[in-house]
């Protein structure tokens, strides 16, 4: 099932998971039997950690939503920096006629750091062939590169790690031509374009690489002060920086002439799910959250004992 967030009540499906009940020390099997969810309590999120009740919006706004976000940055998902000054944008590709026509496709590198040391992004976008309308646009990022969501011939290869898979012809950690548009029936390009949208699509392993290395590779060591190795405890991690990029890609929306960057539509399936709300939630530039199946630390409700637990997907 989809969820369908907007700013207002996005923070509620993140907040279920910011006070976690005390455990015990041996977890049960994970349960995915309906008949055996015991009852829960959800926590009333306009009420203060101290236990006062939030009594305006602005309150909200001005108190009690940056006391949740707090929890999460410190406890949950690692606090960001801010967004990075030296960061460029460059069309490093244009057709207006793609898609047989019916379609603008823009290709942006996005490079982030100094000329000697930094990481780029290369942002796919279509948009409808309409010159004189800004169009809403989808933002997302995907799992296994920019040409694998569609089979258009033009669509740059990542150069960046691939998690390997032998059904799309990856086998080295490598893109290859072999997985060009083998995700086509998860993005339906068309009909987007269709409708009058836009898409912006960028491969998460250009803004960090999915493998473990302590965080040696991506945009985390640009970050780094003079002796830091790692992240700190409290600091950014990859669902973090992951959504840190989905932001860069706004600001790049937010120059194209094209783009309506006020309605744009941050979404995400599974650990991109995660990301997209996190995005959302961090970032209220974007309008709408469409987050599919991000589970635990997603949208799940972690105080509803079904399927994963905080203790096992952290495990």
């Amino acid at each position: 099932m989809h969820n369908f967030i907007t700013r207002r009540s996005r923070w509620w499906l993140l907040f279920t998971i910011a006070f976690i009940p005390s455990l015990p020390a041996q977890q049960p099997e994970t349960n995915y039997d309906e008949s055996k969810v015991p009852a829960y309590t959800l926590p009333d999120p306009l009420v203060y950690a101290s236990g006062q009740k939030v009594t305006s919006p602005g309150e909200w706004m001005e108190k009690r939503r940056p006391e949740i976000q707090y929890l999460f940055e410190k406890f949950v998902f690692g606090k960001s920096p801010a967004a990075a000054k030296d960061v460029s944008f460059d069309i490093i590709e244009q057709d207006e006629n793609a898609l047989d026509g019916k379609a603008i496709r823009k290709q942006i590198a996005i490079r982030i750091g100094s000329p000697k040391n930094h990481i780029q992004m290369n942002v796919l976008i279509y948009l409808p062939r309409n010159a004189n309308k800004q169009h809403p646009v989808f933002v997302a990022m995907n799992f296994y590169g920019n040409h694998t969501i569609h089979s258009d011939p033009q669509i740059l290869l990542t150069n960046s790690w691939v998690r390997n898979n032998e059904k799309f012809g990856i086998t080295t950690n490598e893109a290859t031509e072999a997985s060009r548009g083998v995700r086509d029936t998860r993005w339906p390009v068309e009909k987007i374009i269709q409708r009058g949208y836009g898409l912006a699509t960028v491969y998460y392993g250009d803004i960090d690489p999915d493998f473990d290395d302590g965080f040696q590779n991506g945009v985390h060591p640009l970050f780094y002060s003079e002796k830091q190795k790692k992240p700190a405890p409290d600091e950014w991690s990859a669902i973090a920086a992951w959504a840190w990029g989905l932001s860069r890609v706004l600001d790049y929306c937010e120059k194209d002439a094209e783009i309506d960057e006020k309605r744009a539509i941050v979404m995400g399936h599974s650990r991109l799910g995660k990301t997209a709300l996190w995005a959302g939630a961090q970032d209220e530039r974007f309008a709408i959250v469409i987050s599919n199946n991000s589970g635990c630390g997603g949208a799940a409700l972690s105080r509803r004992r079904f399927g994963e637990t905080v203790k096992k997907i952290n495990t």
